[in-house]
C-alpha cells in the first residue's frame, strides 16, 4: 500500500512498495496534483487545489474506499517552492508572501458539508474521505463517530455527512476519478489532527498507512448502507430514563437511527415539559399513571393508542416494566418477546429451574416458611455454601452468601423485606463469574460479548452473610480458554432460545463451574484470570445466574460500545420496531483481535466501579468533578481513560450501601493496547487514585 511522495517537488516522487502489506488490498490510485499549468491558463480540477500535495485513493475492503489527502502548510511551500512561479498564479499569497490554501479547495469541502474545516498554517493537514462502494440508504447517521471512536491516531473533527435513512449514490473510485468528484460523493470526512511539518517522507507513509490498516480493522465487514430503502418509524420508551446521562445515549442513538422517540413516563419527568432543549431528545411525552399494579399494561396501551401517530415499537429498560411492556406490545399487535418469557426471567426462582437439581433450589416468603421447609429434607436438602437473594431484585440488593445455617434466617430475613418479594434459596456455583451480552435475531447470535467480574466482596472463601455481591470492575475481552467460552456461547443462548426469547438484547450472568482458569495474584497487586495450578477433574460447566432481557445499564453499555463498537441501545431499539436488516448490520464489532480473541475489542479494558467511601454529602474542589480532577492531576492515568462518569454532583447526598448493594460514586473505564495486564494495573491505579470529599 505505501507510496513514497517526495512532497514539494514539481512532479512527486511514487514508489512501489519492496512487498505487499497483509491485509490491505493492492489496487490503489496515488497522485500529486499536477504543476504544469502555465501562469494564466485555466487549470483543471485538480489544478485548482493548493500544490504540491499528494493525495491517493485506496480500496480499503468490499464495502468502503478512503481517499487520503496531505497538504503542505503555506511556509513550507513557501520555502520549498519559491522557484515554481506557475504556483503564484493559482494560489493566493497574503501580505507577508505566505502561500494560504486555494480557495477552490476549502469551497469543494465546503459544498460538501465540511463548514469548519480548516488548515494549519505551519503543520502538514491530513484529511480522509470515506466513500461506500454501492448505492444504499443511510442506517445511522452517526456511524463514522460510533466505528472511528478512540481511534489511536488524534482525529481534530470528523464530518458526518449523510442523514438518517438518505439515499447514497456511490461513484466509481479509479484512475478517472478527480479529487473534487471524490470529495463531492463522500458520505463522511475525517479531518486528523495536524502533523509536524518536520516529520519525514517516510514516518508520513508509514503513518499513513497505519492509519490506513486502523480504518480497515473498522470498517471492514460493517455495513453503513442497506440495499432498501428505510422506513422512518416511531418508537415508545415506557420510563423515560432518569437523567441526561443515563438517557443520552439511548437518545442519540434513536435520533441517528432516525426512530422518532415518545415518552411514556410519570407526570413530572423532566422530559416532559416542551422546552427546545427536550424537543432535542424526544418527539412527544406522554404522562401515564406508573403505579405497578395489574392494570399498568393497559394503561400502555391506552398511552399509545392516544397518540394521533402510529407508533411500530415499544420498549422498556427498567426491570419492573418487562412484563407490562411484553403485555402491551402483544396487545397493539408490536414485535416483542413472549410474555412468559419475560415473567419467567424477572422471578429469580423460575429462571434458577432453568438449570435446577432437585432438592438443590427453593422458594419462601418467610423465615417461619424456611423453618417449616427444613423439616422436609425431601424437598429441599442445602448445601453450603448458598445463595440467598429476592425473587424479584436488582443490583444485588439483598443477595447474600450463606456458609452455615445459623446465618440462613438472618439472609431470608433480609431478602423477603425487599420489594415485599419472597426469597430464593439456591446453590453457590464456585468458579469465575462472567457478564454476557447477547444480540440475537431469530434465535441466531449475530454478537457476544463475555465480560469477565473478578471476584467480590462475597467470593471470599470467610465470607459473611452480610458482605456483598456489588461489582467491583469488569474486563474485556474475556480470558477464558475459547473451548470454554464457547461453552458459555452455546449453553446460554440455548437457554435464551428454549426460555422463549429469539430477538433481542440479553444481559445474563454466569458462573463458569470447573474451569480450568482461577483468580490468582500475578504479581504487583494484580489479580487475574490464570491456568490454575491444578485442573480440575470435571468438565467445564456454565451456570446460569440470572436472565435480563434488556441491554446492561448505561453504565455498562457505552463501554462495550466503545470496546466492540456494537451499541444495544440501537440494537434494542430496532429489535423492537422489527428491523431485523438493520439489527444484523449494527451488531458487527471492530476486527481486531486483541490477543487473539475473536470478539473484535479493539483494545483491553477494564471498567472501575468506584464506590463512595462514606456517607454524607458531596462537595467539590474548586468547581471540579472528581473524574475531571482525577485526569488533571494525572495525565498519565488521563491517557488511558476513555470514559469517566462522576455519579453525584455538588451538595448531593450519597450513601455508602442500599439494601446491602455498594452505591457507586463513578464508573471509569480504562484501556490498554499493549496488553490485559496493563489495563487491569491502569484500573487499579485509577481505583486508588480518585478522590471526593464527601461532608459527613
Amino acid at each position: 500500500m505505501a507510496v513514497d511522495v517526495v512532497l514539494g517537488a514539481p512532479t512527486a516522487q511514487l514508489h512501489k512498495p519492496p512487498q505487499d502489506v497483509p491485509g490491505l488490498p493492492s489496487d490503489i490510485v496515488a497522485r500529486p496534483t499536477s504543476t504544469s499549468a502555465s501562469p494564466g491558463s485555466q487549470p483543471a480540477d485538480d489544478e485548482s487545489f493548493l500544490r504540491p500535495f499528494f493525495w491517493e485513493t485506496i480500496r480499503l475492503c468490499e464495502l468502503y474506499s478512503v481517499v487520503h489527502v496531505v497538504l503542505l502548510p503555506p511556509s513550507q511551500l513557501a520555502t520549498r517552492c519559491a522557484c515554481q512561479s506557475e504556483i503564484a498564479g493559482n494560489g493566493r499569497r497574503d501580505p507577508q508572501g505566505r502561500q494560504n490554501p486555494s480557495s477552490r479547495l476549502i469551497h469543494a469541502l465546503h459544498k460538501a458539508g465540511c463548514a469548519s474545516i480548516k488548515f494549519a498554517t505551519t503543520e502538514i493537514s491530513v484529511f480522509t474521505c470515506i466513500l461506500p462502494s454501492t448505492d444504499g440508504y443511510v442506517s445511522r447517521s452517526d456511524f463514522m463517530r460510533l466505528r472511528l471512536q478512540d481511534f489511536p491516531f488524534p482525529i481534530q473533527h470528523i464530518h458526518d455527512l449523510l442523514q438518517p435513512l438518505q439515499k447514497y449514490s456511490a461513484i466509481a473510485v479509479d484512475a478517472e476519478a478527480s479529487l473534487p468528484s471524490l470529495i463531492k460523493h463522500a458520505a463522511g470526512i475525517v479531518q486528523w489532527a495536524e502533523v509536524d511539518n518536520s516529520i519525514s517522507i517516510l514516518a508520513l507513509q508509514e503513518r499513513i498507512l497505519d492509519l490506513t490498516q486502523e480504518l480497515k480493522y473498522r470498517l471492514d465487514a460493517a455495513p453503513w448502507l442497506s440495499p432498501e430503502p428505510i422506513a422512518r418509524k416511531r418508537i415508545a420508551l415506557v420510563r423515560g430514563r432518569p437523567n441526561l446521562t443515563a438517557g443520552g445515549p439511548v437518545y442519540r442513538a434513536a435520533e441517528a437511527l432516525g426512530l422518532d422517540l415518545v415518552i411514556i413516563s410519570e407526570e413530572g419527568h423532566w422530559l416532559q415539559p416542551e422546552t427546545e432543549e427536550n424537543k432535542k431528545h424526544r418527539e412527544a411525552f406522554i404522562s401515564t399513571d406508573m403505579t405497578e399494579d395489574e392494570c399498568v399494561a393497559n394503561r400502555f396501551v391506552a398511552a399509545v393508542k392516544s397518540y394521533p401517530l402510529p407508533i411500530d415499537g415499544i420498549f422498556t429498560l427498567s426491570d419492573n416494566f418487562f412484563v407490562a411492556v411484553a403485555k402491551s406490545a402483544q396487545a397493539l399487535g408490536l414485535p416483542t418477546s413472549p410474555v412468559l418469557s419475560y415473567e419467567t426471567s424477572v422471578d429469580k426462582y423460575r429462571s434458577r429451574l432453568l438449570q435446577d437439581e432437585p432438592g438443590k433450589t427453593a422458594r419462601v416468603k418467610s423465615v417461619a416458611e424456611l423453618k417449616d421447609l427444613l423439616q422436609k429434607p425431601d424437598q429441599f436438602s442445602p448445601s453450603f455454601p448458598l445463595i440467598v437473594k429476592p425473587t424479584k431484585g436488582w443490583s444485588s440488593e439483598c443477595v447474600s452468601k450463606v456458609r452455615k445455617m445459623d446465618d440462613l434466617a438472618v439472609a431470608v430475613e433480609k431478602a423477603t423485606a425487599r420489594h415485599g418479594s419472597t426469597a430464593v434459596i439456591e446453590p453457590f456455583f464456585d468458579g469465575p463469574e462472567m457478564d454476557v451480552n447477547f444480540v440475537l435475531l431469530n434465535g441466531e447470535i449475530l454478537f457476544c460479548e463475555i465480560a469477565d467480574e473478578p471476584p467480590c466482596q462475597a467470593d471470599a472463601s470467610n465470607a459473611s452473610v452480610h458482605d456483598t455481591f456489588s461489582p467491583e470492575a469488569l474486563t474485556m475481552p474475556s480470558a477464558l480458554p475459547a473451548h470454554e467460552q464457547e461453552i458459555v456461547r452455546s449453553t446460554l443462548r440455548d437457554i435464551l432460545v428454549n426460555l422463549g426469547f429469539r430477538t433481542g438484547i440479553f444481559h445474563v450472568e454466569a458462573r463458569m463451574v470447573n474451569s480450568s482458569y482461577e483468580y490468582r495474584d500475578i504479581g504487583g497487586g494484580v489479580i487475574d484470570l490464570v491456568t490454575k495450578r491444578t485442573l480440575p477433574l470435571g468438565e467445564p460447566t456454565c451456570r446460569l445466574i440470572e436472565i435480563n432481557a434488556r441491554p446492561p445499564g448505561f453504565r455498562v453499555t457505552v463501554p462495550s460500545k466503545q470496546t466492540y463498537g456494537v451499541d444495544y441501545f440501537a440494537a434494542q431499539m430496532l429489535a423492537a420496531v422489527g428491523d431485523g436488516n438493520r439489527l444484523r448490520m449494527i451488531a458487527q464489532p471492530f476486527q481486531h483481535a486483541v490477543a487473539g480473541s475473536s470478539a473484535g475489542s479493539q483494545y483491553w479494558s477494564r471498567l472501575v466501579y468506584v464506590p463512595v467511601p462514606a456517607d454524607g454529602a458531596v462537595r467539590l474542589a474548586e468547581g471540579l468533578s472528581p473524574c475531571e480532577e482525577l485526569k488533571r492531576r494525572r495525565p498519565d492515568l488521563a491517557e488511558h481513560i476513555v470514559m469517566a462518569m462522576d455519579h453525584f454532583g455538588e451538595g448531593e447526598k450519597v450513601t455508602m450501601y442500599t439494601d446491602g448493594a455498594r452505591n457507586y460514586a463513578a464508573n471509569i473505564l480504562v484501556q490498554s493496547r499493549k496488553s490485559r495486564r496493563e489495563a487491569i494495573e491502569m484500573g487499579n491505579e485509577v481505583l486508588r487514585s480518585y478522590k471526593i470529599n464527601i461532608e459527613a
